[in-house]
């Protein structure tokens, strides 16, 4: 196999994710920021500073687009509520890499997403 095939073969199977349910993708989202945030807890934890730094900065990358590029307004409260929500994950992740314990803070996140996510994976 060529690798322009291979890359075509590629594509096609990625291509398969883009009819995916918003409520899925919205699920493995949250479930992505979910895993950053405690492989940051875990890797401070364990005195891998790098490792933390790098898991952090996706959470926050994540909480960025997260808040920033969804229409809130069409939610009505509900979308002010979760952009209240995102925001305040966001400066709590900023808080925590104020502190030399941020094990509280990220535990504090991961509190918050779980049930979101858990939410967000049920079946209506």
């Amino acid at each position: 196999m060529t690798t322009t095939n291979a890359r075509a073969l590629g594509a096609y199977a990625a291509a398969r994710n883009l009819n995916q349910n918003p409520r899925d993708v919205l699920a493995a989202v949250h479930e992505e920021l979910h895993r950053a945030i405690a492989s940051a807890k875990s890797a401070h934890e364990a005195g891998a500073l790098d490792q933390m730094c790098r898991h952090a900065a996706r959470a926050t990358q994540i909480l960025m687009v997260l808040s920033t590029s969804l229409d809130f307004s069409a939610a009505g409260q509900d979308g002010a509520m979760l952009r209240r929500f995102y925001r305040s994950l966001l400066e709590t992740l900023t808080e925590a890499s104020r502190r030399s314990s941020m094990s509280p803070l990220y535990q504090k996140m991961l509190d918050l997403l779980q049930p979101f996510c858990k939410c967000l994976r049920v079946k209506q």
